[in-house]
């Protein structure tokens, strides 16, 4: 299961990196990391952090949620009575958006 969400994980990555027309050494500039690192990332081999996908949201100026959205065919997975609510509390902290204030 776990390769299959890299892989589906990575696609949805290089499809909005090419959407913007954003070449793949300019992602890995704009998160710190080496060109090799992204090619990997979108070719579902190498595992990745939720830091590293929020840097990566972040530089395709893209809510992180919606590259999870995006993988339909992982929701639902984990029946409810297995999940843990504060971490589902945490999680959605994490990922809402904060709105700066004006000054």
């Amino acid at each position: 299961m776990s390769e299959a969400l890299y892989k589906a994980l990575g696609e949805a990555i290089r499809n909005r990196r090419d959407s913007l027309g954003i070449s793949q050494s300019s992602l890995a500039r704009r998160i710190g990391s080496a060109r090799t690192t992204v090619t990997n990332i979108e070719a579902g081999g190498q595992s990745i952090m939720i830091h590293q996908l929020m840097e990566i949201a972040r530089a395709l100026r893209m809510p992180v949620t919606d590259f999870l959205n995006g993988i339909e065919e992982f929701e639902n997975e984990v029946p409810d009575d297995v999940v843990d609510p504060k971490m589902e509390t945490l999680l959605m902290k994490l990922t809402t958006p904060v709105k700066a204030k004006r000054i």
